[in-house]
């Protein structure tokens, strides 16, 4: 059976403001990358569930990064994506989607923790940059974090981030837009539900 295929497209600048797996806003997150050069963010079950309830076996086939940010002609970004840790519910299970929402009457035997975990990419475009040359979905080898749960932790790093040429470049930072391209598989009417009532209003 084929899988659905969907891209989702987040802003961190939204993420945060909306406290969702944080507990800073944006603002105060644009001081922690200023003073410290990283930036952690996660990617939470409600996120993708807001969109699509009742979608299980989300993985990830591709992901990019934007910086909306003021870069001179012919200049390259220096930053480095990695993820922390994935999730991926394996079966239309509903207590597996209740550990996910720390709800009782759960059980993760049917959540896959971290395969293939800590890969990373560097961005030099900084404009719909997934780390690669040229994106090749028949590339033979696995695409960076390819086939990971799209349910993640991530940090964002700049290396050298007290130099000028960083400092201009986080200072002019207006977002970040991260875009992961995905499969799902569907759960079926029940399973929605669940998730629904899991999601409130």
């Amino acid at each position: 059976e084929r899988r659905q295929e969907l891209v989702r497209t987040i802003s961190l600048k939204q993420l945060f403001d909306s406290r969702q797996g944080t507990d800073m806003d944006w603002d105060t997150a644009l001081e922690s990358l200023l003073g410290e050069g990283k930036l952690n963010f996660e990617l939470l079950p409600r996120l993708f569930d807001g969109d699509y309830p009742g979608h299980y076996l989300r993985q990830v086939v591709s992901l990019s990064v934007s910086l909306p940010a003021l870069v001179g002609p012919y200049e390259d970004v220096q930053a480095i994506l990695t993820q922390v840790s994935s999730r991926t519910v394996l079966k239309a299970d509903p207590r597996a989607m209740n550990a996910l929402y720390d709800q009782p009457d759960s059980d993760t035997s049917n959540i896959l923790y971290n395969p293939r975990a800590s890969q990373s990419i560097c961005l030099s475009r900084g404009l719909d940059d997934h780390g690669l040359f040229q994106l090749d979905f028949n590339d033979e080898r696995y695409l960076p974090f390819e086939g990971t749960g799209a349910l993640s932790t991530w940090e964002l790093r700049f290396p050298r981030h007290q130099s000028q040429r960083q400092q201009q470049l986080l200072q002019s930072l207006t977002d970040i837009i991260v875009q992961v391209r995905y499969t799902a598989q569907s759960g079926g009417p029940d399973f929605t539900e669940h998730v629904e009532t899991l999601l409130g209003d």
